[in-house]
């Protein structure tokens, strides 16, 4: 079972890749089919095997030879293995399938800022919405013990508080800089991120992301690979981070 999982997550991977390269653009993720960006040929199907036919025409499109860029594996491989991993973690439960829902979005949003440094709306939203659509079923929101009501409740108000406080952050940080900080589309995804985590672990994964961000910041800065004052896509950081609370959900604070 670990193996088929594994595999349907490089599909998914696959379709991950269409998303990260159209979504941004306001392309059809459905039409055309996937082809090659360079000669525009469509992509037969012996040659659409996530990992496999990159290794098999060694990383080069069988029509015009064109580089095929590594990250296209990489998305596919990286899914596969978040998938067996909620399995592993969760078996087959809510919790599998609202994280693997939770997780593909958060590896689209991911690499699409990391290339443009924007978050499409259609994408942080359309979470926004699932998650709360999600919340009677999500135990992560409250506690396995809540009821019904007490998770969209706790979905609701995780998604204000995350959305709310990130705001004032950004508001305040544009003001001592007198610059722009923090962009919508984080703001937007801290929300959707709290309809799935609750009002309390959307704190801890705010907390979270700010370390990650500012520890990895910091050693791209000692290796010379950015400046203190470029501007630096936070998306994948928040990304992370929320699904590291989903997963071990470390309340921060004590009250929780």
């Amino acid at each position: 079972m670990e193996i088929f999982i594994f595999i349907l997550g490089t599909f998914f991977g696959s379709f991950a890749n269409v998303c990260i390269k159209r979504i941004p653009y306001g392309n059809s993720i459905v039409k055309p089919s996937s082809h090659c960006p360079k000669c525009l040929v469509p992509i037969k199907w012996k040659d659409n095997f996530p990992i496999i036919s990159f290794l098999i025409l060694k990383g080069k499109c069988r029509n015009c030879h064109a580089d095929i860029s590594f990250e296209y594996p990489m998305v596919e491989l990286l899914t596969g293995l978040y998938f067996l991993g909620a399995y592993i973690y969760f078996g087959f439960s809510s919790a599998f399938f609202i994280s693997i829902l939770l997780g593909l979005y958060l590896i689209i949003i991911s690499f699409v800022d990391i290339h443009l440094k924007i978050i499409p709306n259609i994408l942080s939203v359309s979470l926004l919405i699932i998650g709360l659509i999600l919340s009677p079923f999500n135990t992560v929101v409250i506690n396995p013990l809540s009821s019904v009501i007490d998770r969209i409740i706790g979905s609701v108000l995780g998604a204000l508080s995350g959305g709310i406080l990130l705001y004032l952050i950004a508001l305040a940080g544009s003001k001592i800089y007198k610059k722009e900080v923090m962009g919508g589309g984080d703001i937007k995804l801290i929300a959707a991120g709290g309809s799935f985590l609750g009002i309390y672990n959307i704190f801890s994964a705010l907390i979270l992301a700010c370390f990650i961000g500012g520890i990895v910041g910091l050693i791209f800065v000692i290796l010379k690979k950015q400046k203190l004052s470029d501007f630096v896509p936070f998306g994948p950081y928040l990304s992370a981070s929320i699904l590291i609370v989903f997963f071990i959900q470390p309340c921060l604070f004590p009250f929780c």
